[in-house]
């Protein structure tokens, strides 16, 4: 047996478990600390994806570290945990300002040390590092100080702890996770990496090379940006620009993407600056001044839309791939990657599920794994695709009844044992909304039916209900489907026939989904974000589907993450019956049980 365990401490801190080529767990920290997009050292998943796997860490091979770059301050301060809007504003007006626009030196540490509301990294050992701008020793010094950290922390051998890269985590996530094994194009695009933010490479079993990279490429860094002016939290909350996107009518549209449009350019198979101000913030402040929110969203997304297309077609005319591999934070814009794969030349078009930092723990297990593979002397890297992404922590039906009891929840609700499909897709089609916390956990930032909130979508009012009632969130966003797998041909326009059984494609519907799926479109552009369900990939779920679709002929149900708006995804019974009381849900099912209000 080979065990390998794959490590991310960034933003959104995960670890995952590859044994003998197959990913068989994997969790974010944030469902364990109850804090979302969690950071630092994940103790908490590790020790949860052994457990899953069954093994002792002394089992394991080797720890791989995803990413070689790590910035004490930023660790220490945990940004993307800690900082509110008011937090990043500050930030860019007394650090950022300051250095890119002003040239003067501010000591990061001190704008932000000693806060009482904030949860400081107390891991590592490298308060004598708390500088943005270390020389290259001390950059070198605080990767050992990480690696020996972990190494002591996990109880693992110093020499069976490296790091690996950034970059390399993405492609080979986005290679290995996907079904294909034929060559392929792969793609990387993000805000920051170790030493590139955008990739373009070509790949197969036997075969891995760079064609071109850059460290130039502002789009991420933009959307980020953006989405900070727009009064939302960046890394946290691109997703709503997205979303509001849509509504903008297309004059106010181009009025914005016009001045985006000079920011970047394609340049062979980079995307490279071409009119950079010296700060990305300070400027479009400035610059979009009096335009409205809406169609700044608008043109920030058409300007991200046509550079990404620009940049592919010119990859597909070199390399004559038709199969390509999307990685990295902005494959996660799912409007942009419709617009890839509806270009001539693309056959195939595969996102991986979490494609942005979140897992960087996964791609550090294959990446790893195919290094291993390599210095063996293999000619071919066989590795498994992920076929399913239920790969955290389950509870059993005593686990469920033990936390029923210790609450005492036959005081405040009605609990009903033995609870099956049948009985659950009744409820649905009667209108009820249903919290559903059932085997194990999805990875990743989309809820695909264990830990989903589920209600009937063909009624509109259900929309207003989940957001004002349960979710507490923006009214502009849309709520996505599962479909099942036989029937996504009367739901979704697909021409090219592409599968989506992760939520990372979008897709216009149909006019029978405008009928029967009204509740989750986007309801500005009638397109779909769908999980694509496949009995053999979550039976359970599957046949809830099934018996909805046996009661009203629809054979899809609404589904949305089961958490309050903030809060991570529901780890188990706990967390779900915290949503259920601090919610207007009708009722959650634990297991075999089902929790309802009477």
């Amino acid at each position: 047996m080979t065990a390998i365990l794959g490590i991310s401490d960034n933003h959104d801190a995960s670890a995952a478990l590859i044994v003998d080529g197959e990913i068989v767990a994997a969790a974010q920290e944030e469902r364990f600390t109850g804090r979302k997009m969690e950071e630092g050292l994940p103790v908490r998943a590790v020790e949860a994806c052994l457990a899953q796997a069954g093994l002792d860490v002394s089992e394991i091979d080797q720890v791989a570290i995803g990413s070689e770059n790590f910035s004490p301050v930023m660790c220490k301060v945990r940004r993307d945990v800690n900082f509110s809007v008011a937090d990043r504003v500050y930030e860019q007006h007394a650090y950022w300002k300051p250095k890119l626009i002003e040239g003067r030196k501010v000591p990061y540490w001190d704008l932000f040390k000693d806060r009482d509301d904030f949860i400081y990294d107390d891991v590592y050992p490298v308060d004598h590092l708390l500088d943005m701008e270390l020389s290259p020793e001390q950059r070198k010094e605080a990767n050992e100080i990480r690696r020996a950290t972990v190494g002591k922390v996990l109880g693992v051998a110093d020499d069976r702890v490296h790091h690996v890269s950034h970059e390399g985590c993405h492609i080979y996530y986005g290679y290995y996770a996907s079904p294909t094994r034929e060559p392929a194009l792969c793609l990387t695009c993000e805000s920051f990496g170790d030493a590139y933010n955008s990739t373009v490479s070509t790949i197969s079993t036997s075969d891995f090379r760079f064609l071109a990279t850059s460290d130039r490429n502002d789009l991420g860094r933009l959307y980020s940006h953006m989405t900070l002016l727009l009064g939302m939290k960046p890394l946290h909350h691109e997703y709503k620009v997205m979303g509001l996107a849509p509504y903008a009518n297309a004059r106010e549209t181009d009025k914005c993407y016009d001045i985006f449009k000079s920011l970047l350019k394609v340049e062979g198979l980079d995307i490279v600056r071409d009119r950079r101000p010296k700060d990305l913030y300070f400027h479009y402040r400035d610059a979009l001044e009096g335009h409205r929110f809406d169609s700044i969203a608008g043109g920030l997304q058409k300007f991200t839309e046509e550079i990404l297309c620009e940049w592919l077609r010119a990859c597909l005319a070199e390399t004559g791939l038709n199969r390509v591999i999307f990685s990295g934070g902005v494959a996660q814009n799912i409007k942009a990657c419709m617009a890839m794969v509806q270009l001539d030349g693309v056959d195939e078009f595969h996102v991986s599920p979490a494609s942005g930092d979140t897992s960087i723990s996964v791609g550090a297990c294959y990446l790893a794994a195919a290094e291993q593979a390599t210095k063996a002397g293999a000619n071919e890297i066989d590795l498994k695709p992920l076929d399913n992404i239920y790969l955290g922590p389950e509870f059993n039906n005593q686990a469920v009844a033990k936390v029923l009891k210790e609450q005492n929840v036959t005081t405040e609700f009605q609990v009903t044992e033995d609870i099956g499909p049948a009985d659950i897709a009744r409820l649905l089609a009667d209108g009820k909304i249903l919290g559903r916390c059932v085997g194990r956990m999805e990875f990743g930032v989309r809820a695909l039916g264990n830990r989903s909130i589920l209600a009937d979508p063909r009624n509109p009012d259900t929309i207003r209900k989940i957001n004002a009632a349960i979710k507490h969130r923006d009214f502009w966003m849309p709520f996505t489907p599962t479909i099942l797998a036989e029937r996504v041909a009367d739901y979704i326009v697909n021409p090219k026939g592409l599968s989506s059984p992760y939520m990372t494609l979008a897709f216009d519907s149909t006019e029978q989904a405008r009928r029967e799926m009204i509740a989750t479109l986007h309801p500005a552009d009638m397109t779909m974000r769908p999980q694509m369900l496949e009995r053999h990939r979550n039976p359970g779920y599957w046949e809830i589907i099934k018996e909805f679709e046996k009661l009203t002929g629809v054979g899809g149900l609404l589904n949305t993450s089961f958490n309050l708006h903030g809060n991570p995804i529901v780890l188990g019974p706990e967390e779900a019956l915290f949503t259920l009381r601090n919610s207007e849900l009708d009722g959650v099912v634990l297991g075999d049980f089902l929790v309802s209000r009477d």
